[in-house]
């Protein structure tokens, strides 16, 4: 199979994959009580006497969910991606938005815990047994082990509330400038890099004592090559192929799975977006943040898919 084939089966199941997760949505929202009109203005109409029927049948809501559903699918069709109930405006800018916002986490983060997960797995490997791998092994399995929400308040607890060297909230403002609030971001980044780091380096460790124990890499230990050579060249290619997997997995968990970590520091991305349109029973804005996220997630893993085929050729012979 050639890797042009290979990319586009990838693509027609990440196509299929996407139109899976928005049925199931759009499906999974008819069951929840209320909609958006109810929830959002409910009180209010029943006081005043206006007709709830009619302002649903203004937003379609009164259609049948799998008729919403094929509107919506068709309007994606022609480009237009519909408006938010609760925000009374295009839902697609406020989604790019909260994007940017989410990418200012996760970029940095993403750079961080790649960069040193790869060298502390790297090392932890060739010192296998020794006590800086345990020390390394100990502190991933804490990472694994405690989740966001209590590493979050920990470090909030410590930075903040004893040191106060950093502030406790990360409200950017899209009003000033990046660089003035580079301090509000430290925090939530460092608790998404600790999440993030733990797995990559276990993945990294296991791959590469595995990869240093295969017969090419005895031989060219024997050879008498430098083991800087050994281990860039011989066992690192090998592997990175299963680390590559995990790191697009985590991209996708990234960006679609900091919702509680803007939840703790009050972070306007696109997880506080989606709790917002489940709260409003928005289904347009709801379902257009799910699709995004997951467009993300799928895409992420379509890289990795091809970086594993180029690292690893039987794949595409598989």
């Amino acid at each position: 199979m050639h890797l042009a084939t290979y990319v586009a089966r990838r693509l027609a199941l990440l196509v299929f994959t996407l139109l899976v997760i928005s049925l199931l949505i759009s499906a999974l929202m008819n069951l929840l009580p209320g909609d958006a009109v109810e929830v959002i203005v409910g009180n209010w109409a029943r006081a005043s006497g206006s007709d709830l029927a009619g302002l649903r049948a203004s937003f379609g809501l009164d259609l049948p969910w799998y008729e919403q559903y094929v509107s919506w699918l068709a309007g994606m069709a022609r480009g237009e991606f519909g408006d938010s109930i609760a925000l009374h405006h295009a839902a697609m800018p406020e989604i790019i938005a909260r994007l940017s916002n989410s990418l200012l986490l996760a970029a940095p983060a993403f750079v961080l815990a790649v960069s040193i997960s790869l060298s502390a797995g790297v090392w932890a490997a060739i010192r296998q047994g020794t006590i800086p791998d345990s020390a390394i092994l100990l502190f991933t399995l804490l990472g694994i082990s405690i989740p966001a929400f209590v590493v979050g308040p920990l470090l909030i607890v410590v930075f903040s509330g004893w040191l106060h060297l950093l502030p406790a909230s990360s409200a950017i403002s899209s009003d000033a400038p990046v660089t003035s609030q580079i301090l509000l971001l430290i925090l939530p980044i460092a608790t998404i890099v600790i999440e993030v780091l733990a797995h990559i380096t276990r993945t990294v460790r296991g791959s590469m004592i595995q990869a240093l124990r295969t017969p090419y890499v005895r031989m060219a230990q024997l050879k008498g090559l430098p083991p800087k050579t050994v281990v860039a060249k011989h066992a690192l290619r090998n592997a990175l192929a299963p680390t590559v997997t995990v790191i697009a997995l985590n991209v996708g968990w990234l960006i679609g799975g900091v919702v509680v970590i803007e939840q703790v520091f009050s972070y306007p991305g696109i997880g506080s977006l989606l709790i917002f349109a489940i709260d409003q029973r928005d289904l347009p804005l709801l379902r257009l943040t799910v699709f995004a996220i997951a467009a993300i997630y799928c895409f992420a893993n379509l890289i990795a898919d091809v970086i594993h085929a180029l690292l690893d050729p039987r794949v595409l012979h598989g």
